[in-house]
């Protein structure tokens, strides 16, 4: 089989894949969090300083619970990133699909809380009535939020594709209408969702929520928190870039879930000791680590590529595209590199562009593995916080030196590569002008 059949086909299958409905859902459903877990880590850096002297001056000032208001922003947003999933998931699956979307979020929610317990047992064994512990409606409860919004957005569009619904006269206003239309699906998902809570209830005495935190989210966070499952992203990421496809977007919208809640029970865990150890239950891979270090100067980290055609580039091609790429960069985006070079589907630039983000990986696992670097907690900023900034604010300048040695090592490795494509590039220029001298 030729390259070009081969590349066909594996860009057929990964899109089929990546433009499944449910993939879709998840990950736009998964970034409407951005605002809780961006703005939400100000307040929490800020009720969490690392200085112990600030700590106590400000405390001189304020009282010792001075922390508490911005504590409870972080209550308001961290701890409820599962059920404000669970709603735009099952939201956008509905409006994807072409139906009215906010029944089906608001199902979704409701079918969140049926299968959650409605009550708490407090240290002493007393049990506390008619409340819901935010303890699973934020990162341990994400893969039950994700499971439940895919299936309230499916079964909600199964009902009204086939127009298994409540119709009213079309003089009735459409917002009564809707709310009507979503009742025979409403009985149905609540059915569902009884029926689940009865059988984890009284079958297995606990709930469905903490056996899928149990049984699949551990094992799967436990995977992306190893290092091979730090390579394993860091790796399919420039994979899939290579042959055209978005694999930052792809990977990101699968483990996005789970590094987010690797990151929010870091953040609890140094609320709740005041330290994180790795080894003691902290978790080395988080989004942070995603975000702020293996897609710096964007997927592949193509910062060498960029320094090398603006110093060293011999055609004019490479020397123009450095100037265009350098900003971009800056903010992480690297398309004019990754479709100008080109990279995609280039044999020449394969290599470099898989293996600098996995060592990456390796440098940045290790630094934390070591002690070098502390644990990733709390401070969740937007993939596009360019690098230094971005090191400097989720570890200090630790982190911000960890991400000088990741440039330099992208420098290091795209090189000799880019060297090559320079060359050709160069040569092919040359031919062009003797041809036009002709």
């Amino acid at each position: 089989m030729s390259q070009s059949k081969f590349s066909t086909k594996a860009i057929d299958k990964i899109m089929k894949f990546v433009n499944m409905k449910g993939i879709v859902a998840l990950k736009e459903g998964m970034l409407n969090i951005l605002p809780l877990t961006v703005v939400g880590s100000i307040f929490l850096i800020i009720g969490s300083l690392p200085s112990e002297h600030i700590n106590n001056f400000i405390a001189g000032i304020f009282g010792q619970n001075w922390t508490e208001p911005f504590l409870q922003v972080q209550g308001g947003t961290f701890a409820i990133m599962g059920i404000v999933s669970c709603f735009a998931i099952a939201y956008h699956y509905a409006k994807n699909e072409g139906h009215e979307a906010l029944p089906a979020g608001i199902l979704a929610l409701s079918s969140f809380f049926i299968i959650t317990n409605s009550y708490m047992v407090t240290d002493k064994g007393d049990m506390v009535k008619d409340v819901i512990s935010k303890t699973w409606t934020g990162g341990q409860g994400m893969i039950t939020a994700i499971i439940v919004g895919l299936f309230v957005g499916y079964s909600y569009s199964w009902f009204m594709k086939r127009d298994i619904v409540i119709k009213l006269p079309e003089s009735v206003p459409k917002a009564i209408s809707n709310q009507f239309a979503a009742l025979i699906p409403a009985a149905f998902i609540f059915l569902v969702s009884m029926i689940v809570y009865i059988i984890f209830k009284f079958g297995f005495n606990t709930t469905f929520i903490e056996w899928i935190y149990q049984v699949l989210q551990v094992p799967l966070q436990g995977l992306t928190d190893s290092l091979p499952g730090v390579i394993a992203i860091a790796f399919f990421i420039s994979f899939l870039w290579w042959f055209g496809v978005h694999g930052q977007s792809v990977v990101n919208g699968i483990v996005c879930s789970l590094l987010t809640a690797n990151a929010v029970e870091n953040t609890e865990m140094l609320q709740a000791t005041g330290k994180l150890v790795v080894g003691g239950g902290a978790h080395i891979v988080t989004q942070q680590f995603l975000d702020s270090f293996l897609l710096i100067s964007g997927s592949g980290i193509t910062f060498g590529i960029v320094i090398a055609m603006l110093f060293r580039a011999k055609s004019n091609q490479y020397k123009s595209l450095g100037k265009l790429s350098i900003v971009p960069a800056i903010f992480n985006i690297n398309e004019p590199v990754t479709f100008g070079l080109p990279i995609v589907l280039n044999p020449i630039m394969f290599v470099p562009f898989v293996a600098v983000p996995v060592i990456a990986a390796l440098i940045v696992y290790g630094s934390i593995a070591v002690g070098f670097l502390k644990p990733f907690s709390g401070v969740l900023l937007p993939w596009s916080t360019p690098f230094l900034i971005s090191g400097l604010m989720v570890g200090g300048w630790k982190g911000c030196l960890i991400q000088v040695i990741i440039l330099l090592m992208s420098c290091l490795v795209y090189y000799p590569f880019f060297k090559k494509q320079d060359q050709i590039a160069y040569q092919q220029e040359q031919e062009a002008a003797v041809q036009q001298g002709k």
